[in-house]
């Protein structure tokens, strides 16, 4: 008979961000939880990128940076995400998880539309953040 040795693995991923447009992602697994969630701290450290934030709606005409500029999407997995400029006092109109990221970055006013598997929860805040990635381009 052949022995199985099972090791377990635990997976964190972080989010970091300032509030004022930037926000970065990391991702660790190790053994144990507490390494697992400081590698993932250490990567978002390095992943830093900048959002771009505006007013595109059309029942808005403020100039305050509260929303995105332009409807963009993002994807990972099987997830794909479409992040919708909205007018101001709207609030955050996603998902759970991705209230958390967006807060991070310093939007207050978005809809959203996702498609896909949306309880694989890293996929989904992999998908908002290529989607946040595209503002600048």
């Amino acid at each position: 008979a052949r022995f199985r040795t099972f090791f377990n693995s635990f997976a964190t991923m972080a989010v970091i961000g300032d509030g004022k447009g930037h926000v970065g992602i990391g991702y660790g697994k190790a053994k144990e939880t507490l390494p697992a969630r400081d590698k993932a701290i250490r990567k978002a450290k390095l992943n830093i990128i900048k959002v771009k934030r505006g007013c595109a709606s059309f029942d808005c005409a403020c100039d305050e940076l509260h929303s995105i500029p332009s409807k963009v999407t993002g994807k990972a997995g099987s997830v794909r995400i479409i992040l919708i400029p909205a007018p101001q006092g709207t609030g955050l109109v996603v998902a759970n998880e991705l209230k958390k990221v967006l807060n991070l970055a310093g939007i207050k006013d978005v809809y959203s539309k996702t498609f896909g598997k949306k309880r694989t929860t890293f996929n989904l805040i992999k998908a908002c953040i290529d989607a946040l990635k595209k503002t600048n381009l």
